[in-house]
């Protein structure tokens, strides 16, 4: 009868983390792997998606649906006078060149950064590998380059969770063997 009530009570624990809703990187206190460093310029990448759910939620390297996407960067320091950025959208369309391995599906024209924000918005429609090419160019015609490469379509919380769970039931299972082999 005990082992039935700790079985049932991890079972409800584990019900309880798998209806979870997707948790992205909230509020103004980004995550450190949310930064980008171009050349001497360190930028802030801020995500967003559209779907009722996760408005309001930003996120870096793991957008978990498909649909519209939002990508903004924004320089940390102000001052950055004088210089343009640019933006390009990629999509990872060949896994055998790498050096033509990933397609642009759209760029923004340049832009001056000293506005403190930089975006880019596009509407995915198929799961994979994307990348954000961020271009520096300075008043005095230096240019710099960095990439940013981030998944689309791919609920990795849910992912981790439901691996998580099956671990569980597994040794919950394993637990529930052993006792019973015990017994007889």
């Amino acid at each position: 009868m005990k082992r039935l009530t700790i079985l049932l009570l991890i079972s409800a624990l584990f019900s309880l983390m798998f209806y979870q809703p997707v948790f992205a990187h909230a509020g103004v206190d980004h995550n450190n792997s949310c930064f980008l460093t171009v050349g001497d310029t360190r930028l802030r990448i801020s995500g967003y998606q559209f779907q009722p759910e996760l408005e309001g939620k930003h996120f870096c390297h793991f957008f978990p649906e498909l649909g519209q996407i939002v990508l903004a960067v924004e320089p940390l320091e102000e001052g950055r006078n004088k210089t343009l950025v640019t933006l390009e959208l990629a999509a990872l369309t060949s896994w055998l060149n790498p050096a033509e391995a990933f397609t642009v599906i759209k760029q923004q024209a340049e832009q001056p950064i000293d506005t403190g924000l930089a975006s880019i918005s596009q509407t995915i429609r198929q799961r994979g590998i994307y990348r954000l090419n961020v271009m520096l160019k300075e008043g005095s015609g230096n240019s710099q380059e960095q990439r940013f490469v981030f998944l689309v379509g791919i609920p990795m919380t849910k992912i981790l969770v439901m691996i998580a769970g099956g671990l569980l039931v597994l040794v919950l299972g394993f637990v529930g063997v052993n006792g019973l082999k015990k017994e007889s």
